[in-house]
């Protein structure tokens, strides 16, 4: 039978680079490996020599079934796996310099040329053809059936079995210089899978998209099978919900609610365990509807009035389709018995904090409670009634509920009265509300000396009960707070990346009070971080600096590389970058969709200096050389193809024309939101050969899933100067339709320069600086790996933790020519790049993929 690319084996063939092979019992004519070779090579691999040994052992049917599915993965991760055909399927060459002239003659074609007439361009006759299904005639010795790929005038896509159209040259594979990827063999998929899913578990905060899609993926495969792996604590409320909630899905509700009860210890823990159950986010964050409103409605409120001039697009509509926040979900049949298990669940709980709990989420618990029905139950579970009660504000028989003041209100009103011995008083109770309100609290404190100490007495009491995200936050927060910051950005729970931007208007901190409150957090991180297991060597890469510790992954978009948001990477040198764009509408139940690749360009005061996009195909240098090149705009992106647009950037002609600032945007024009598509991604090549195959799956540097709803979607900005490329990852709702570059110049001229200015302080952890943590605490020898320097640094007899780290962060330590570790001594690695081959049960943090398997994430780093 050959064998089955399941589920499991492209989990881990995506994340770790690693597969799991049966041994056969053949040897396979050389070749036949050779074609499997050349055949990963141009996609970007090559395998192992023990990986190579297994394969070969196989029948050649089975070997053609594994390189299917190594196909299948590696291109769905790039975005490969899909037509990739521009509007001008020439590109680069052969594009419109003039397209304000080319829209006149579309204008012109649309409304004035007719079937069987002279062209309206050159005259000619003979040479017109009506494309099928927009009807729109255009001229083969005007518009080159060659070059374009769909209707040059409506640029949607057409019946190309029309004689217009033309055959392209065939493109090749470009010629590039790739290192390819290492996928090398694992030994046991079930304890690889036993181990990822205890990694994911244990996290200390929020999962990423893609990490709860692998959580999904091992409890689906495992079933009940995976509970006696699970840890004795799962930290973070989400990933209970999520774990148990699963399981409920397909197992004995019976099994699962007595396991996952010894995990929960809220109300808010049943919540989330009914979304989970019910297929939704169990973050609780709520979702957005699209809701039809006729425009007589809304027209006369003050919010809409700017909308409907007496030229508006909007007041020749008769109806809007307005967003609405709900806070509920659609309830997965509940039935009797796990009803009466998650009431009696709750009923054992304290009715203060029973009651407080389900108040932070009142329009949730309204909703599920016509699904729990608690009042049926009520002689049974009488505080879970009462409860309900007070968050539907009265009783069944119309009674109003007591009232009620929570936990926070008490908070609140201590901070209006500028109370810090009562905050401080309030804030012990919750440790993790004192770690979050630390800073407003101190300010609170202010010159009251004795506060300020009982404040830092119980900051530093409480420490140990803090979670590693929140100290690491702390870490490197505090510091930044001596004097104001540009801008305040705050980073709400949510499906996309919203900052939200505010003035600076808190009081500094003291120095000393910043001393004391690191000194505390620090210490703590090392105790925790001692608690893992050693290694004598430790190799970092000082590159890290310049990447983000992961935070608020919860919106983090889905990406073939896990680059944190705010994040930067160096630019190659001599290379284009070649950003994409690629969206296809739903088979059924979609509507016709357009979205734009536009690159804006600024310089060093961010004063716009010109754009490439749909309405200018290129931006020019002063001596007329192409800075950036458009490869067309497509209209529509019907299924299954989808549509494809492409902008190739020349980094180094856009810096000598005085260019600092490139900024890639991605519109939602008009039509379906992002997150409603059937997909739609973007990204970046940086290419060598800018002619052949488009789209080269070896030179994807950056690939990401574009989500939320309409608006303006600011993935990266080219720093052309220091030719780095700053990850945003940030989202701006956008008006309903008709966004782009010079609409949306105001957002971008100020998202990006804070965002940039937010990151670029210091204020979120380093992976570098977590790297440096852990080998403070684990590590004998941390070889530091720089740009053309390494050196080593070991620890001191009798040294402490903290000693160790001031030295680290020193620079202090042996110059090192190469690095080579010890065979069969494992060794933590934390690289930008797997470039380095390194023993077996090494632990390896690796951005990007290479001939080291990676065997962390950078979230398993906060541990």
């Amino acid at each position: 039978m050959i064998p089955e690319f399941s589920p499991l084996h492209t989990l881990f063939l995506r994340r770790q680079a690693t597969l799991f092979v049966d041994a056969g019992g053949e040897t396979l004519p050389a070749s036949l490996m050779e074609a499997f070779d050349i055949n990963l090579a141009a996609i970007g691999y090559a395998v192992s020599t023990r990986l190579r040994a297994r394969l070969q052992s196989l029948p050649a049917q089975h070997l053609s079934a594994i390189q299917a599915g190594i196909r299948a993965v590696v291109l769905e991760d790039v975005g490969a796996n899909h037509v990739h055909m521009p509007l001008f399927r020439q590109f680069p060459d052969n594009i419109p310099d003039d397209t304000f002239e080319l829209w006149c003659r579309k204008v012109l074609s649309h409304f004035m040329q007719a079937q069987d007439q002279p062209c309206l361009h050159c005259g000619r006759t003979g040479t017109t053809h009506v494309l099928n299904p927009c009807r729109h005639v255009v001229c083969d010795a005007c518009y080159d059936g060659a070059n374009y790929s769909a209707c040059p005038v409506c640029e949607r896509h057409v019946d190309r079995n029309n004689a217009f159209f033309k055959p392209a040259p065939g493109l090749t594979l470009p010629k590039e210089t790739v290192r390819l990827k290492l996928l090398d063999l694992g030994a046991s998929l079930d304890d690889a899978a036993q181990e990822l899913l205890l990694a994911l578990c244990t996290r200390k905060q929020a999962l990423s998209p893609v990490d709860r899609d692998a959580l999904l993926v091992l409890l689906r495969a495992y079933g009940l099978r995976a509970l006696p792996w699970l840890p004795d604590e799962i930290p973070v409320r989400e990933n209970i919900a999520l774990v148990f909630g699963t399981l409920l899905q397909d197992a004995d509700p019976a099994a699962v609610m007595a396991a996952a009860a010894r995990h929960m210890g809220t109300a808010n823990d049943v919540l989330r365990l009914v979304a989970a159950y019910s297929g939704a986010d169990p973050s609780l964050q709520g979702h957005t509807e699209l809701r039809k409103r006729a425009v007589a409605e809304i027209r006369h409120l003050p919010k809409y009035q700017n909308w409907f001039t007496a030229d508006s697009y909007w007041s020749r509509q008769s109806s809007i389709d307005l967003p609405v926040r709900l806070f509920r979900f659609k309830v997965a049949k509940l039935g009797r018995p796990l009803r009466r298990a998650l009431l009696a669940f709750m009923e054992n709980l304290r009715p203060d904090s029973l009651t407080e709990d389900m108040l932070r989420h009142r329009s949730y618990w309204v909703w599920l409670g016509e699904f729990l029905h608690p009042g049926e139950y009520r002689q049974r579970y009488p505080q879970v009634a009462l409860a309900f009660d007070i968050v539907r504000t009265k009783a069944p028989d119309g009674t109003p509920a007591p009232v009620f003041r929570n936990y926070y209100a008490q908070l609140e009103l201590a901070a209006a009265r500028q109370d810090p011995r009562a905050m401080t008083a309030l804030l012990r109770q919750r440790p993790g509300e004192l770690a979050r309100r630390f800073d407003h609290a101190l300010r609170v404190a202010d010159a009251d000396g004795p506060a300020v100490d009982e404040l830092m007495a119980a900051f530093a009491r409480a420490a140990p009960r803090f979670a590693t995200p929140v100290l690491l936050t702390l870490r490197a927060l505090l510091p930044t707070r001596a004097a104001p910051a540009a801008t305040r950005i705050f980073w709400p729970k949510g499906k996309v990346s919203k900052g939200v931007f505010r003035p600076d208007h808190r009081a500094p901190l003291s120095d000393e009070a910043i001393r004391r409150a690191v000194a505390a957090v620090e210490t703590v991180l090392l105790e925790r971080f001692a608690a893992l297991p050693p290694f004598d060597d430790f190799l970092i890469d000082t590159a890290l600096q310049d990447i983000v510790a992961p935070f608020n992954e919860r919106s983090a978009s889905r990406s073939a590389i896990q680059l944190p948001r705010g994040s930067t990477l160096a630019v190659a040198a001599g290379k284009t970058a070649r950003l994409f764009l690629h969206w296809c509408e739903p088979e059924k139940g979609g509507s016709r969709t357009d979205l734009d690749l536009s690159v804006g360009f600024y310089d060093e005061q961010w004063q716009h200096q010109g754009t490439c996009s749909y309405y200018q195909h290129k931006f020019l240098a002063a001596d007329g050389q192409a800075i950036a090149t458009s490869a067309g705009d497509l209209q529509d992106a019907p299924f299954p193809e989808g549509a494809t647009e492409f902008i190739d950037l020349d980094c180094e002609l856009a810096r000598r024309e005085g260019v600092r600032y490139a900024v890639a945007v991605l519109n939602n024009y008009n039509g379906m939101a992002f997150e409603d598509l059937e997909r739609a991604f973007a990204g970046v090549m940086f290419r060598d050969d800018v002619h052949g195959e488009h789209f080269d799956p070896r030179s994807v540097e950056l690939k990401f899933d574009l989500q939320g709803g309409n608006g303006i979607f600011m993935p990266m900005v080219f720093d052309l100067r220091e030719n780095r490329l700053h990850w945003l990852d940030v989202y701006s709702q956008g008006e309903f339709a008709f966004n782009n570059v010079a609409t949306s110049n105001s957002a971008i001229t100020t998202i990006c320069p804070a965002m940039m200015g937010y990151f670029g302080s210091g204020v979120r952890t380093s992976m570098y600086d977590l790297a440096l943590l852990h080998a403070a605490a684990r590590g004998g020898r941390v070889v530091l790996r720089g740009a053309g320097a390494m050196r080593a640094v070991a620890r001191h007899d009798g040294e402490d933790n903290l000693a160790f780290l001031e030295r680290l962060r020193g620079g202090a330590g042996q110059r090192l020519e190469h690095y080579r570790p010890a065979p069969q001594r494992p060794v933590f690695a934390a690289l930008l790049t797997a470039d380095v081959e390194l023993p077996a049960q090494s632990a390896v943090y690796a951005l990007k993929a290479g001939i080291a398997a990676a065997t962390l994430s950078a979230a398993d780093l906060i541990a």
